[in-house]
């Protein structure tokens, strides 16, 4: 089973991550159709433990295919910014097969999901990949 990583640093310096398995084959059919249920859960994790939700700029969403790649992501994650050890770890992940894929959450997307108004995507407006 696939699994997907949230990664969003706040302007307070601090960053949470956010988890969760996933059916969908790739990062393409996850970004239309998940529509920020992730994202939600970070904003509403931070608001309960009074943390700001203020984004520093956008986040990063990582799709892992398989095991591999999901412990790939994880040991980039815990990693130390800017060494030897990161540059290491993300030649791995991208060896392992991970996708990486910015992720905003406009103000407008963050309202509607923390204030349970989520609506479905009309089909002409879900992104189309290219191969």
């Amino acid at each position: 089973m696939a699994v997907i990583t949230l990664l969003s640093d706040f302007v307070d310096g601090t960053s949470m991550a956010l988890v969760e398995d996933t059916d969908l084959g790739n990062l393409n059919d996850y970004m239309t159709q998940s529509q920020g249920r992730l994202w939600a859960g970070v904003q509403q994790r931070r608001r309960q433990r009074g943390l700001t939700t203020i984004r520093r700029g956008p986040g990063t969403i990582y799709f892992a295919p398989d095991e591999t790649a999901t412990e790939a992501v994880e040991r980039y994650l815990q990693s130390a910014t800017g060494t030897e050890e990161e540059q290491t770890a993300f030649a791995a992940m991208k060896t392992a097969g991970v996708s990486i894929a910015p992720h905003v959450g406009a103000e407008a997307e963050r309202t509607a999901l923390l204030d349970g108004q989520l609506r479905d995507v009309r089909p002409q407006a879900k992104a189309q990949g290219f191969s």
